[in-house]
């Protein structure tokens, strides 16, 4: 198979109090659990990308889900996707954040396909007229790239995608599929906590 789940949970949380965000519940399973859990209905590979060892210490998942550390701790995003690229040893990666906990394997599954039409590098969501560079997939090939990236002193994960070609899906044509499935599904897939208030409002939803 093709596919493995990258989730970049390396992040400081800074706007959530310095609160590890993988470890914020929704109905009563931590995020990391639902996210690995529901990746693995898609992906062959599973690979949570830490920045330090002590942050890997707080983990505890499946045997045969790695944990592995950023090779530039501290860079951000970028840094994480690099990792994440670099250890996979499938072709195509569904990068997520771990703050980001209704992901949606069928959603993944459009992204690849409309990926694989024209041969991008890259497929990402268009939510509300902006691409999400989480919950997006990507070709192994360009951890090359955002490694020279992070060399150069670079961090901004969409800086990468100015080097490559990449598509966006818009959301209606995320709408479109969950309508034909009759699964009544909406764009919440690429919604991310990043505060207290939106921490509150998804459990209230």
């Amino acid at each position: 198979m093709m596919i493995a789940a990258v989730i970049l949970a390396g992040g400081q949380g800074r706007r959530m109090g310095y609160v590890n965000k993988a470890h914020l519940t929704l109905d009563g399973e931590r995020f990391i659990d639902r996210q690995l859990r529901l990746a693995g209905e898609w992906a062959d590979e599973r690979i949570v990308v830490v920045n330090d060892d002590s942050r890997a210490a707080e983990f505890s998942v499946p045997t045969d889900v790695r944990v592995v550390l950023d090779r530039y701790a501290g860079e951000g995003p970028l840094a994480g996707l690099h990792a994440g690229l670099d250890e996979t040893t499938k072709p195509f990666a569904w990068v997520i954040g771990c703050d980001q906990p209704l992901i949606d394997a069928d959603a993944a599954r459009l992204l690849l396909k409309s990926m694989q039409d024209g041969n991008y590098q890259a497929a990402l969501p268009i939510i509300d007229g902006r691409p999400q560079p989480l919950h997006a997939l990507y070709r192994k090939e360009i951890g090359e790239l955002a490694g020279r990236l992070l060399a150069s002193g670079e961090r901004k994960l969409l800086s990468l995608l100015d080097g490559i070609e990449w598509i966006g899906v818009e959301q209606s044509e995320f709408a479109a599929q969950a309508q034909a499935q009759a699964q009544g599904r909406s764009v919440r897939f690429a919604d991310d906590v990043d505060t207290p208030e939106q921490y509150d409002r998804l459990r209230r939803s």
